[in-house]
């Protein structure tokens, strides 16, 4: 009994940590995700878009040219924008962030934008990680 309880027990670790990724269409994104797109990167070509499925947690993938991967919650929020060879776009992130990103770092613009729902975390072309929280505020600075 122990062994088929741990064996059980494995068996689900191992399907919570697998990660089943398959192409779609764009028509199959959520509504929230196509909008996104077509407003912030409406004349850049698309490379590929997926679902991702594991567990309980549903997310979405776009990839476009020039190495901007946006990933999207099942509901179709975007919850990362990360741009490798330029800027995230400014009207992506909340005013206030922006604000505070430029006042703090004029010189630098922002290469990856994230959103758990829980805090924002921005990454910097020079490196630097900054933490915000819910209420957008700067919580902290990692050089």
């Amino acid at each position: 009994m122990k062994r088929f309880a741990s064996l059980l027990i494995a068996l689900l670790g191992f399907m919570v940590l697998h990660a089943e990724e398959q192409p779609i269409t764009f028509g199959e994104l959520p509504k929230n995700a196509k909008i996104f797109v077509f407003t912030y990167f409406k004349n850049v070509p698309f490379e590929e878009v997926y679902i991702e499925r594991r567990a309980s947690l549903t997310q979405y993938e776009v990839r476009l040219k020039g190495g901007i991967d946006l990933q999207f919650d099942r509901m179709g929020l975007c919850t990362e924008v990360t741009c490798k060879y330029g800027a995230v776009p400014d009207e992506v992130m909340p005013q206030k962030i922006l604000l505070t990103t430029k006042k703090h770092f004029p010189q630098n613009y922002v290469r990856k934008y994230e959103n758990n729902g829980r805090m924002y975390e921005l990454q910097l072309d020079n490196g630097t990680v900054l933490t915000f929280s819910k209420t957008l505020r700067l919580v902290d600075i990692d050089e």
